[in-house]
């Protein structure tokens, strides 16, 4: 059994061109031979760059020495085409209004990298606007839209799935009711079938995970309790995470009486900010480690300094004597400029924080109860909380950068009702839409015969049959609770792969058929040290390579594709997407640096390391894409070509 490829090419693409989201096989490795296996100082040259294209995330797609992305140019989605020489725009095509309101983040444009067939290409807007156009000149063949004729939710973060095209037939996923699932005619958009939600859905099975080799692969739970089950959403059974109380319900915060007020956190912020009067102050901070992506010390080390006072080399795990457990770090300070700061350098991971208080020097009470004149602001939460000593807390206020996150184990002063990462934020855990459709993009496999496609839905991993859109069987443990998953899965030698962050992990499954020809998933094994996020993940030689990771951050991972035994895993290779190509791994870290990497199993290899210029302030998570010797590197409004063929 093999992964097929994933769109049928005409004869105008070429072996080394990348005509669709992850490559030719959706599996991010490229066929090109002949590339530098060491990078110079400074990194490859500069071929071309490009300005101009609008904001997004879409990777450019290529094909037949054209360049093809998706950007918001003003009020309009857009898809264009650009020369492969020289970076030329060849034509832009408006597709519909931009889709802006209400994002949280991501609105700088859209996320779906076009898919080329031949002479077509086929794209799916942020709206749903899903269209066939002619790639020489961009006219319209057909469109569909997934909200209006297929009564599709899009997720949160707006529609970001690039289709596939399989045979005559492209797939996608409207995320609604009736049509979890779509395959239309590619030539005409005519529906050939449609696959039901879940919840409405006849046949295919749930399946039964193994019982876990929790020496090898701890199941690592969401803040405040046991994992739940996903079908019902109760606890399921197996020992809490973290400190129990007496009566051996689980606690979420050991070392305080106000568990609530360590569940939210403000993470990966730049900097804190609060107008506050002239004085001498108590500054108390306010940690814990919540969050089940940390499994050791030294995992998230940040340094910062609170007025002139530097804190370096700051481990809250370390600090607090282990995972959820409150700890409050004091300093006094002297404000003289009607501001109390704190700025954040990243070191390791991204910083955290969960509260601050400050206290004035002449607020005092005789009983030694927390005086009523402090400031008190409570990170991540949206609304006043009072404490167990009836203080007032304020709600999330004067942090600068990264996410606001509300926590799992209750929201200290309520549920956020400001939708997903806060107040600018970039992703946090909100007000979610409840689509049944998530962010990843759909593969083909051939499974005993039977043509199938494999997607990560917002509740489950599924298979669905190629010929008449059935359910064939489901999968649940690799999506997350909240339903954002991204990362696409992978198919080697016979076993799928699929992930997510957010605490959760990713699992291997092999799928089997019982005597009556019923098709189920069945878990080889499940690893919380595959968090991947967005970024995407590798098979190469029996090894995963994949970032492990969310909003807090996250570094390079190596598992053994078999086993899911941990390899290795690497700061210095931080989170962000891959691409891979004549036996090298092509790393973009978030912060946009380049990194090419020799795979290994002993250990990471840097064969080279350079940043782009110019980089945006936005999160640099467009994949990299290499075609035709080049390395090809999107930055919102930019496309930087670079030369990586040996010479």
């Amino acid at each position: 059994m093999g992964l097929f490829a994933c769109a049928a090419l005409a004869d105008e693409g070429r072996a080394e061109d990348w005509p669709q989201w992850r490559g030719p096989d959706r599996n991010a490795i490229s066929p090109e031979v002949g590339l530098l296996q060491q990078w110079p100082e400074g990194g490859p040259p500069l071929v071309w760059r490009a300005d101009g294209l609008g904001g997004g995330y879409s990777a450019p797609a290529i094909s037949a020495g054209r360049i093809f992305g998706m950007s918001y140019r003003g009020d309009q989605e857009v898809v264009w085409a650009r020369s492969e020489s020289g970076g030329q725009e060849l034509w832009a095509k408006p597709l519909g209004p931009a889709n802006r309101e209400g994002m949280p983040q991501g609105s700088e444009g859209p996320g779906c990298t076009p898919t080329v067939d031949g002479d077509r290409l086929y794209v799916l807007g942020a709206r749903g606007a899903l269209a066939c156009l002619q790639a020489a000149d961009g006219e319209i063949v057909w469109q569909r839209n997934l909200v209006d004729d297929f009564g599709g939710q899009p997720p949160t973060w707006r529609y970001n799935e690039s289709p596939l095209v399989d045979g005559d037939k492209l797939v996608c996923t409207p995320g609604g009711t009736d049509a979890l699932i779509v395959a239309l005619d590619k030539n005409t958009g005519e529906v050939q079938w449609k696959c039901k939600a879940l919840d409405a859905a006849s046949g295919g099975q749930a399946a039964e995970p193994r019982p876990e080799r929790r020496d090898q692969t701890p199941d690592r739970r969401p803040e405040g309790g046991p994992r739940p089950d996903r079908q019902s959403g109760a606890p399921s059974g197996g020992p809490p995470s973290g400190p129990t109380r007496g009566d051996g319900a689980p606690a979420a915060i050991a070392g305080t009486k106000d568990p609530s007020l360590f569940l939210s956190e403000h993470w990966g912020m730049t900097a804190f900010s609060l107008k506050v009067p002239n004085g001498k102050y108590l500054a108390r901070l306010y940690f814990a480690e919540t969050f089940d992506g940390i499994t050791a010390p030294g995992q998230r080390v940040f340094s910062f300094n609170v007025e002139g006072r530097q804190f370096n080399d700051f481990d809250i795990w370390e600090k607090a004597g282990g995972p959820r457990r409150a700890y409050v770090e004091e300093t006094p300070v002297e404000i003289t400029d009607e501001e109390f700061r704190i700025d954040f350098t990243a070191e390791v991971e991204n910083p955290a924080i969960k509260a601050i208080e400050l206290i004035p020097e002449s607020a005092s009470n005789k009983d030694g109860s927390p005086p009523a004149e402090a400031i008190r602001i409570n990170a991540g939460a949206s609304e006043r909380f009072t404490d167990s000593s009836g203080q007032v807390w304020q709600p999330d206020q004067g942090f600068e950068g990264g996410s606001l996150n509300p926590g799992f184990g209750g929201f200290a002063g309520g549920s956020p009702g400001f939708g997903p990462g806060g107040r600018g934020g970039r992703g946090g855990r909100g007000d979610f839409t409840q689509s049944n459709a998530a962010y990843a993009s759909a593969i083909a496999i051939d499974h005993d015969g039977q043509r199938q496609y494999v997607q990560l839905t917002a509740r489950a991993l599924i298979g669905v049959a190629a010929a008449d859109g059935q359910l064939l069987w489901r999968y649940d443990r690799a999506a997350n609770r909240m339903g954002i998953n991204c990362s696409t899965p992978l198919y080697h030698d016979g076993v799928l792969f699929a992930a997510s962050a957010y605490g959760n992990g990713g699992a291997a499954v092999k799928l089997t058929k019982d005597a009556g020809g019923a098709v189920a998933a069945e878990e080889v094994y499940f690893s919380s040290n595959m968090q991947n996020h967005h970024g995407g993940m590798i098979v190469v030689d029996d090894c995963l390579y994949g970032a492990s990771g969310g909003n807090e951050g996250g570094f390079l991972v190596c598992l053994d594709f078999k086993t899911g035994e941990v390899l290795w895993r690497d700061r210095k290779a931080p989170k962000g997407s891959l691409a891979f190509a004549d036996g090298r791994l092509y790393l973009r870290s978030e912060a946009g640096e380049l990194v090419l990497i020799e795979p290994s199993r002993q250990r990471f290899i840097e064969r080279g390391r350079f940043q782009q210029p110019d980089r945006t302030e936005s999160p640099a998570w467009t994949h990299p894409v290499i075609a035709g010797g080049k390395l090809y590197v999107r930055d919102q409004d930019a496309l930087f070509c670079y030369d990586v063929k040996a010479k």
